[in-house]
């Protein structure tokens, strides 16, 4: 018999349920091999000892110099995993003394993991709530601490009809990055997991509200990340998915614009109205001369200025297609926290939630957050962002922008949230100079572009004189054509006047910055 020095430190939620012959007579059995999607796995430093009731896994991994100092881990261990909440309530922890050195281990109730699961054996809403119960696990969780769990199926186990998490590992929150794998992966094995069109549906409309529990950005950034996996032939269970993933005014306040854009015909790029009316009639009107058909704009059509249903209205009137900017976002969600945004920002935004009556709310927040065409992609923010609408483009982070859209093979991304006009680029491996000039710019050299037609409503280019800012773009010529033209600016500051708006916000419409 191998010797072992045995402490056992304590349970999580009961008294220790073993004793130190039980953890004597699993170290003493065979060790289980680990493999990827086999019963057990993990790193290969554990060592994993299973009987019918117990699994012992030993880090070896972790080495403390005495025993006072490993009981301690293990009671603060212990501490840290009763607020998780996330594992079985009989999971204890052990100090172990082998090979002159303390190293630490846990006992768990031997569980059923979830991918070994026979689907195809039980019936439709038990495969439903299985997988949705580990989703609520992780949400719930993440929703709590801003850390995330190890997304794998063999990480969630099955104990008495309840489902709890396996692993001993926490991981860095990377805002859903992972989470919207697992979802993929789980669609490509849809066969495996015995899930038809309607079971999909059922657990897209379970996870939209612990979504929404998480934040108002949650099921934009999910959504958007899911439609970025690749599921071969199960796409359709896919968007049977994502159709439910959205609530349902979601799918009602569409707008009349398709968003399907003719590469053919010029495009009206603008961005940042933020409730100016006069500066977005003015641009309107220019851009009327050139016969444009296709409106685009790149979100925050408010905040900041004092027209903001008016502007809406506007918007909806000439059909013109929108996606959403974090001023929209905030005032759509009625002042969500989590929206970056600084104190001018937040009172103007504040201010407009008493503007607009809730069929405005719902619109705005029924705007998509990006929009892919070929050989080009919109957000207002960044596209590394994964809300899209709350990172800038800025000298500081063009590169990575720029980058990430050739890892996309993407070759043109339009913004705004910037309120700058100009092109960020990079031709042969070299990162380019900002090109902040008016007129034409051609685009084909480039091997990636990120163009802001900069702001309508707000422009920040350091230029006194008053003027509305928009461009146009040609999609099959790969090139831009930057405006800006002047406008009466004063019924603007009359009315910003008249609602009391901070004379710091007024200033910054004159100093254009």
């Amino acid at each position: 018999m191998k010797a072992m020095d045995i402490s056992i430190v304590g349970s999580l939620h009961d008294t220790p349920p073993i004793d130190q012959m039980d953890v004597l007579q699993l170290w003493n059995s065979e060790r289980v091999s680990l493999s990827h999607n086999g019963k057990f796995s993990g790193k290969p430093t554990t060592r994993i000892y299973v009987n019918d009731n117990w699994v012992l896994k030993i880090h070896r991994e972790r080495g403390f110099r005495s025993q006072a100092v490993a009981e301690k881990w293990c009671h603060l261990q212990i501490k840290k995993e009763q607020n998780y909440n996330i594992y079985h309530p009989q999971r204890t922890w052990i100090a172990c003394g082998i090979d002159n050195q303390w190293i630490v281990a846990n006992i768990t109730p031997r569980m059923q993991a979830l991918h070994t699961i026979d689907f195809l054996a039980i019936d439709s809403h038990e495969r439903v709530r299985l997988l949705a119960e580990a989703l609520q696990i992780y949400m719930t969780f993440t929703t709590k601490f801003a850390l995330r769990l190890d997304e794998g199926l063999s990480n969630f186990s099955l104990y008495h009809g309840k489902v709890y998490y396996l692993d001993d590992d926490i991981y860095p929150w990377d805002n859903f990055y992972s989470f919207s794998a697992m979802l993929g992966n789980c669609i490509r094995k849809t066969p495996a997991l015995a899930m038809n069109e309607d079971s999909w549906a059922q657990l897209g409309e379970i996870l939209q509200p612990i979504l929404r529990d998480h934040s108002s950005e949650a099921e934009d950034i999910v959504h958007e990340g899911l439609i970025d996996q690749l599921v071969g032939q199960q796409e359709i269970f896919k968007q049977a998915f994502l159709t439910a993933l959205r609530p349902t005014y979601k799918v009602t306040m569409t707008q009349r614009a398709s968003g399907q854009f003719h590469a053919s015909d010029a495009i009206a790029i603008l961005a940042d109205v933020h409730g100016n009316l006069p500066a977005f009639q003015a641009i309107l009107h220019e851009l009327d001369k050139y016969g444009i058909q296709q409106y685009f704009i790149l979100g925050d059509l408010v905040g900041y200025g004092p027209h903001p249903k008016a502007c809406i209205e506007l918007i909806q009137e000439r059909d013109m297609f929108c996606i959403r900017g974090n001023h929209d976002h905030y005032v759509a969600y009625n002042g969500d926290v989590r929206v970056a945004m600084g104190k001018m920002a937040k009172w103007t935004a504040d201010w407009t939630l008493d503007q607009l009556d809730d069929d405005d709310k719902m619109w705005l927040g029924a705007l998509p957050v990006r929009h892919q065409m070929d050989g080009w992609m919109a957000v207002h923010g960044s596209p590394v962002d994964k809300s899209f609408f709350n990172g800038y483009v800025y000298n500081m982070t063009s590169d990575r922008n720029l980058d990430h859209l050739i890892s996309m093979n993407m070759p043109i991304c339009l913004h705004g949230h910037s309120h700058i006009q100009g092109v960020y680029a990079r031709r042969k491996g070299q990162y380019l100079p900002f090109d902040t000039r008016k007129g034409d710019i051609n685009l084909q050299k480039n091997e990636a572009s990120l163009v802001c037609p900069g702001s309508v409503g707000q422009p920040r280019g350091g230029v006194k004189t008053i003027i509305a800012e928009a461009a146009i773009f040609y999609p099959d010529q790969s090139s831009v054509k930057m405006l800006a033209i002047p406008y009466d600016i004063s019924p603007v500051i009359a009315d910003m006047e008249k609602h009391h708006f901070p004379q710091q916000l007024i200033q910054r419409l004159y100093e254009g910055k």
